[in-house]
């Protein structure tokens, strides 16, 4: 187990980390480090993965029952912002389809460079089994043009303790490209 800060609006907070949480921690490593890097230091081998895709190195761990208990994703815009005056909206779907959580609003700007955290709100009842094959879709509305490069954490939370992040970097929607759908990662 290793103790290891996690930024959460502008406070920092301290996790354990265990089971699907280590596995997570990689996938974050991974985005810093890049995928080599986070392999060597979680001491495994690394997943081939586009820099244009979700990353892939969580681990599959059972927790039966655990509901999910909080939800909320952090944008990192590269070179190209999302204007103020694009609507954005977020979902958190189970694998049928289903809002577990989400989140729709101007948000302001995300400017070049920034780093924007937007908390989802959570429906009750959804498991973490409900969600294994469930996606992110992100959907924006600009008023006129308005192409955003972005990349994303969403952090899952549930009942029993553990969390699942979900990271994609290198991502890009545009007026004429609104909407992406992502596979939630565990």
């Amino acid at each position: 187990m290793c103790l290891a800060p996690i930024a959460k609006g502008s406070a920092m907070r301290t996790r354990n980390f265990s089971g699907r949480a280590a596995a997570s921690a990689a996938a974050v490593l991974a985005v810093v480090f890049g995928s080599a890097g986070a392999a060597h230091a979680v001491g495994g081998s690394s997943p081939a993965a586009s820099s244009h895709d979700v990353s892939s190195v969580h681990g599959r761990l059972a927790a039966p029952g655990a509901t999910l208990t909080d939800a909320s994703i952090t944008f990192f815009t590269l070179d190209d912002n999302k204007d103020s005056d694009t609507l954005l909206s977020i979902q958190v779907l189970d694998r049928n389809n289903k809002v577990a959580a989400s989140a729709t609003g101007f948000f302001g700007q995300f400017g070049d460079g920034t780093t924007r955290p937007v908390t989802l709100k959570v429906r009750s009842g959804f498991t973490w089994d409900a969600l294994q094959a469930g996606h992110l879709r992100l959907n924006i509305q600009p008023h006129g043009d308005d192409t955003w490069k972005f990349g994303y954490e969403l952090d899952l939370n549930f009942s029993d303790g553990d969390f699942a992040p979900t990271i994609a970097n290198r991502l890009s929607l545009s007026e004429d490209n609104k909407t992406r759908l992502d596979p939630l990662q565990f």
